[in-house]
């Protein structure tokens, strides 16, 4: 093969450069610390790199969501657990004054000791988290209880609705949902008589539905205005898991438990004192098993928490073997691929200083 001086010099050139580039991508690693620079370098190795990321994105993302319910859990937590013991306040002072050996001017003490209470149970029933309420279901932007005081509460009523209930009996009661008036079945007369307008703030149970009505701002409404859903959080692909507690399945009993107690000090009524004991001790239960609730969903965060850190450690793992650099084995390439590159430039000097006179 016959090798011309313009081929002999192209290719000297090439070769060299062929070294430089070498040096140079090898330097660049290094700066970088990463094996891969471009797609075309490894694509496979590239495509899950890609993969491994979205999934720590999507990893970070249910963390945040664990912290944020075990935030709002702790709260809860923390709420239930005062609940209860005021509700052990409250179980003193019935027992204290269940027996004949209390009087009416102790008695009247203790029930401005238990509106204290009720009111202190109702402010955690309507508490917040950050700007919503915790207690309304997934009702979050409405206050879940609406308050009402002993000296308001009037007789039982049997039914709210826009017509009095048939075959009633002599000292019925409705409340009539066209004009909002409370109406008392006279049977001498068998007449429906009108009670008037309630007073702002006035209350009533229905005994149709069990719930205590308020009449606020113009119109009966029921004290928990709530509703009994409950909201979820990923925590995970397939895991989601509810962190609200709907006020009805945990407050209701204690603030009517507590509204029954008052109303029974207040009228120094020892009967409806003695009855108060155990619907405490119900109340309680109610709120004791919504904390067991509540430590169970932490268990599950905290745990699903450090299964999602674990997999983040792997997953890292994972990209650090795909991309990035063994340093001595590049720094070894380096200084051997220096080596190469001034023997390169040796011989090609050593090439190009010859000519047919050195032989003549």
């Amino acid at each position: 093969m016959r090798v011309s001086n313009r081929f002999l010099y192209y290719q000297l050139v090439n070769d060299i450069n062929e070294s430089t580039e070498k040096m140079f991508k090898l330097n660049g690693q290094i700066s970088s610390g990463k094996r891969i620079d471009s797609p075309s370098e490894d694509p496979l190795g590239l495509a899950n790199v890609l993969i491994y990321r979205t999934e720590l994105n999507e990893l970070d993302e249910f963390k945040k969501s664990i912290d944020m319910a075990n935030g709002w859990l702790s709260s809860t937590d923390s709420i239930l657990q005062d609940t209860d013991d005021l509700l052990s306040r409250a179980a003193e002072l019935a027992v204290q004054h269940a027996s004949a050996t209390s009087n009416n001017e102790l008695r009247q003490g203790a029930a401005a000791e238990i509106k204290e209470i009720r009111h202190m149970v109702l402010s955690h029933a309507n508490a917040k988290y950050g700007n919503k309420y915790m207690f309304g279901g997934t009702q979050t932007q409405t206050s879940p209880f609406i308050n009402t005081d002993i000296e308001n509460w009037l007789d039982n009523v049997g039914i709210i609705a826009a017509a009095p209930p048939g075959a009633p009996a002599d000292g019925d009661r409705y409340i009539d949902t066209d004009d909002d008036h409370i109406y008392q079945y006279n049977a001498a007369t068998t007449n429906w008589v009108d009670q008037g307008l309630p007073a702002d703030g006035a209350s009533a149970i229905v005994d149709s539905t069990g719930e205590l009505y308020v009449y606020t701002s113009g119109q009966w409404l029921t004290q928990y205005q709530g509703n009994s859903s409950t909201f979820s959080i990923k925590i995970g692909k397939e895991s989601p898991e509810a962190i609200n507690l709907p006020g009805d399945q945990v407050f209701t009993d204690s603030i009517m438990t507590l509204m029954r107690l008052e109303k029974a000090l207040k009228n120094n009524d020892l009967s409806g004192i003695q009855n108060s004991l155990g619907e405490l001790e119900y109340s309680s239960k109610v709120v004791m098993n919504n904390l067991a609730r509540i430590g169970a969903k932490v268990n599950r965060l905290d745990h699903t928490k450090t299964v999602h850190e674990r997999s983040i450690v792997d997953k890292k793992e994972r990209i650090s073997l795909i991309e990035d650099l063994d340093y001595a084995e590049a720094i070894t390439s380096l200084q051997n691929q220096q080596t190469i590159y001034q023997a390169t430039l040796k011989s090609s000097a050593l090439i190009t200083q010859m000519s047919l006179v050195d032989f003549v």
